[in-house]
């Protein structure tokens, strides 16, 4: 058995290694071709969530994808029982017919975990310790937004993850007051640093922050349900109805926004420069070309564009030096403020919260290279804390 834990263990660290700095598409089933046609360049990479509970079709999607179309970028399967109004709890055990498929199809075996609730430390350790059984396991931690953001969760988050030893994704529901964005930014920023590899699924435009600050791999979803994940409807509520606009990424706004709201404000403010593109797609072009698209390509080829954005922003800021990468993305973030208040549109609090989180430059001299614990590829057990044994 030791030995066959090794050799899983080896397994997984070639695996993590792959993953390195990886910006992951977080898609459905029904994505997978699109989402691997636009991600299958240096950096990129998928997390394909079931649709509809579907763990059969995941799986079968999966294996067509390295099988019939030979995918060779790394994938992530998401089993996503942590969330909807059926939710499973973190003590739900894992399903090892899940474990073994993700075996068998050579991908990193990602634990289909249930919500990780507030204060549940008996869930956290049992997630993290039965990941380590497993020998080669990423323990995912679908959370409440109060385990970064407040200081005694946060302690007790640290501790375990470091002393477990295994790497860890994690999923943030959305916040709600009294635990605010800028809190929990601090926390993923400080768990970076507990000493193993750290992912960031199921989230929007600003994770690329973590992923300069030395995480291992993120994960922006295709559409709004996958850029977030939304706290457990009220009892009797109505699930959300109809289909999601079109979007696109505005780079210098580092962020989304409508094909429609993009339309108007480029009425209002044509010379503008942050309508233009030099991304793959575009080629130096206004973002009105994408306008302009027939009905039946302008979501195709919005999304193309968004993609190869994001591409291009993981490139940039994911240097040699994890101090360089998180002062460009700060002063990134002070720009897209800037130019979102030029044309009127909403203020992105997270934005400032980015900034409050990493600083100003400290010195004029450059930083040597470094990376954030958070970000090696390599890990090992150890002793795990006896409140979680």
């Amino acid at each position: 058995m030791a030995r066959d834990l090794d050799g899983r263990s080896g397994g997984m660290r070639r695996r993590i290694a792959d993953l390195d700095r990886s910006l992951l598409l977080h898609c459905r089933t029904s994505q997978v071709t699109q989402a691997a046609e636009v991600a299958d360049r240096n950096g990129g990479g998928l997390v394909v969530t079931a649709d509809r509970g579907n763990l059969r079709g995941c799986l079968g999607r999966a294996r067509h994808l390295r099988e019939v179309d030979h995918y060779r970028r790394p994938v992530l399967l998401d089993a996503a029982r942590y969330a909807g109004d059926g939710r499973l709890p973190a003590a739900a055990p894992f399903d090892p017919r899940w474990i073994d498929c993700q075996r068998d199809l050579g991908l990193p075996v990602l634990t289909d975990s249930g919500y990780l609730d507030r204060d549940d430390t008996a869930g956290l350790a049992g997630i993290l310790e039965r990941a380590a059984r497993l020998g080669d396991a990423i323990a995912l931690l679908p959370m409440h937004p109060g385990w970064l953001a407040d200081r005694i969760a946060r302690q007790t988050l640290v501790r375990y993850v470091a002393a477990v030893g295994v790497p860890v994704a994690v999923v943030v529901e959305e916040s709600a007051n009294p635990f605010t964005p800028a809190s929990t930014v601090r926390g993923l920023l400080q768990l970076l640093g507990c000493g193993v590899p750290v992912l960031v699924l199921r989230a929007d435009l600003p994770v690329l922050g973590v992923l300069c600050s030395g995480a291992t791999a993120v994960a922006i979803g295709t559409e709004p349900a996958l850029r977030r994940f939304d706290p457990r409807r009220p009892a009797g509520s109505r699930p959300p109805t109809g289909v999601p606009r079109p979007s696109a990424v505005v780079r210098q706004c580092l962020s989304y926004a409508p094909l429609p709201e993009i339309e108007a404000t480029m009425r209002r403010y044509p010379d503008n420069g942050m309508w233009h593109c030099d991304c793959p797609t575009c080629a130096g072009r206004g973002l009105d070309w994408l306008l302009d698209r027939p009905d039946d390509e302008r979501s195709r080829t919005a999304f193309r564009h968004s993609v190869d954005v994001l591409l291009d922003l993981r490139a940039e800021l994911t240097g040699p030096s994890v101090q360089l990468g998180e002062w460009s993305w700060r002063a990134r973030c002070a720009a897209a403020a800037s130019r979102r208040r030029e044309v009127g549109w909403d203020l992105l609090p997270m934005l400032d919260h980015w900034q409050q989180a990493v600083g100003p430059p400290s010195t004029s001299r450059p930083p040597a290279p470094t990376r954030r614990a958070g970000g090696s590829s390599r890990f090992s057990r150890a002793t795990t804390p006896r409140s979680a044994a």
